[in-house]
């Protein structure tokens, strides 16, 4: 076997659970994981809560951010991608990790980051070679790759835009994981260029005063809604609509 199919081979043995591996999916990721438990179904409703806005507007391109780092962005917007590839198997589903300073989407589903959307922006890398795929579900995923030293310049760049454009057109759902908003001009170039925004807020922990910031940072965003992560009744997430 070739030495690309092979660690395709590998990949898929991590992520569909049909092999023993070092490197297991994070426990986080209880859309593989813990399908049956009471996290899981709140995905699975906040998933229900997005298609419902869908039979109001297009949604193709959905992004996830948060105020600061640290209040489960990441871990949410691969819970919902998994979620969708599974009560979707007929669709095209996408994620990618548009956080270039700090990718997480590679380490939670135990793959390798390298060669990535980092890689691909740059024109080291062709997009047959960045997209990783799950065999259960056939979600397609784009990881970071390595932290370049302008993230903000690629992520503005006609480049990005380009395979914006192009995904629109290759895939039914595009989830995006996109860098905090309040540090980084990033979020709010990404923001603009997506169908809808939702902003990931972390229960007893984000000062509403940087939910604020955020939500200014993203003026220009159609922001959809607030997931309220890690609450302490039942430590799982929430969709709350936002109104301006």
């Amino acid at each position: 076997m070739p030495e690309n199919e092979t660690m395709t081979a590998n990949f898929l043995h991590r992520a569909d659970g049909s092999a023993v591996s070092p490197a297991p999916v994070n426990d986080r990721v209880v859309s593989l994981t813990a399908p049956g438990s009471v996290a899981a179904e709140q995905y699975r409703s906040l998933y229900y809560r997005l298609e419902r806005l869908r039979d109001q507007r297009p949604m193709r391109l959905v992004a996830f951010t948060s105020a600061l780092s640290g209040e489960g962005k990441t871990v949410t917007a691969v819970n919902l991608a998994l979620t969708s590839a599974r009560a979707n198997p007929d669709r095209r589903i996408l994620l990618i990790d548009a956080d270039l300073r700090r990718g997480q989407v590679a380490e939670l589903l135990a793959f390798r980051a390298r060669p990535g959307l980092s890689e691909l922006l740059q024109g080291d890398a062709d997009l047959r070679e960045v997209v990783r795929r799950f065999k259960a579900n056939r979600l397609a995923v784009i990881p970071s790759g390595q932290a370049p030293e302008e993230p903000t310049q690629l992520l503005a760049s006609p480049r990005m835009k380009e395979l914006l454009r192009a995904v629109r057109e290759g895939f039914d759902e595009v989830y995006l994981d996109l860098p905090p908003a309040l540090p980084f001009a990033d979020a709010s170039i990404l923001g603009t260029l997506s169908d809808a925004v939702v902003l990931v807020v972390r229960a007893n922990a984000t000062a509403g005063k940087h939910v604020h910031q955020a939500l200014e940072h993203l003026a220009g965003s159609s922001v959809v809604g607030c997931v309220l992560n890690g609450a302490a009744a039942a430590s799982t997430p929430y969709l709350r609509a936002y109104e301006r």
